[in-house]
């Protein structure tokens, strides 16, 4: 199995080996052969880094990814001096699955470099490496739960960013800001319009940035929202009727045939199985 896809992303459990905010001098330089994932984001300054053969000068808003059996080969202008954030880590997949515990493989859909054309992403993944960086560095046992939840924030940003030819940062601060206001007002009956309002845009670009952000419409991703509370209520023994009206549908019909239409099987049958 293949834990690759954004969707899949939640089952990544990751340790960081080494972090550093990484101020090369005029000797600094990379080589050898790892056995651990590397990530570099250049903020400032230029390198030389080769890859089976290929030299690539990289400078700010660069990222740079060597994988576990990579030759590493780098290095720095004495004129421009590399300024970024190194980060090697290793990482496992496990999922649970039939009543089990199962590792998948998971194989990072980055390549060797590619750089990060929107502003805004890059500002942000540049805000959590200096995050990241800080708490590493404070050697605190409870920093680690932290650590990890900026580095897989880090990655969700990169993986959207690699998963989509037109990535537009701004655009995803918008979705997850209507997202956010979707799950506290899932009971209520809201609108495109009411959505476009509060996140101060468009109905049609608002559709537009949801669209390419989530790959679907508002009100598709509101009503799952909904299905997936309706699931919780139903296993929790509420009625039928009532999860209905819980989850802002105010037809029960509807709400059926709704639930069936995304699970397979009626809101009934749902409360009658093992999960």
């Amino acid at each position: 199995m293949d834990c690759s896809s954004l969707s899949n992303l939640h089952n990544m459990f990751p340790k960081i080996l080494y972090m550093i905010d990484r101020n090369a001098t005029p000797g600094w330089a990379l080589n050898d052969k790892i056995s651990w994932h590397n990530l570099m984001l250049v903020y400032d300054g230029q390198a030389e880094f080769y890859y089976k053969g290929t030299k690539y000068t990289a400078s700010k808003g660069d990222l740079i990814y060597y994988k576990p059996g990579d030759e590493r080969n780098a290095r720095t202008f004495p004129h421009s001096l590399l300024k970024c954030f190194a980060v090697d880590f290793v990482y496992t997949c496990p999922v649970f699955e039939n009543g089990e515990w199962k590792s998948i493989d998971m194989e990072l859909p980055f390549s060797f470099s590619q750089r990060l054309t929107d502003e805004y992403l890059f500002l942000k993944v540049t805000e959590l490496f200096s995050q990241l960086t800080k708490s590493v560095l404070s050697v605190r046992e409870l920093a680690m739960l932290r650590e990890r939840e900026i580095f897989i924030e880090i990655l969700t940003l990169l993986f959207q960013f690699t998963q989509r030819e037109q990535y537009n940062y701004s655009s995803v601060r918008i979705v997850d800001k209507v997202i956010s206001y979707m799950v506290e007002n899932y009971a209520r009956s809201l609108t495109l319009s009411e959505l476009s309002n509060y996140s101060g845009v468009s109905v049609s670009y608002l559709g537009y940035i949801f669209k390419s952000v989530t790959g679907r419409s508002p009100i598709d991703y509101l009503i799952e929202i909904r299905i997936n509370m309706a699931k919780n209520l139903l296993k929790d023994g509420v009625s039928v009727t009532e999860t209905s009206s819980l989850v802002g549908f105010n037809d029960i019909y509807y709400f059926s045939k709704v639930f069936k239409m995304y699970t397979g099987m009626s809101p009934q049958e749902y409360k009658k199985t093992e999960v």
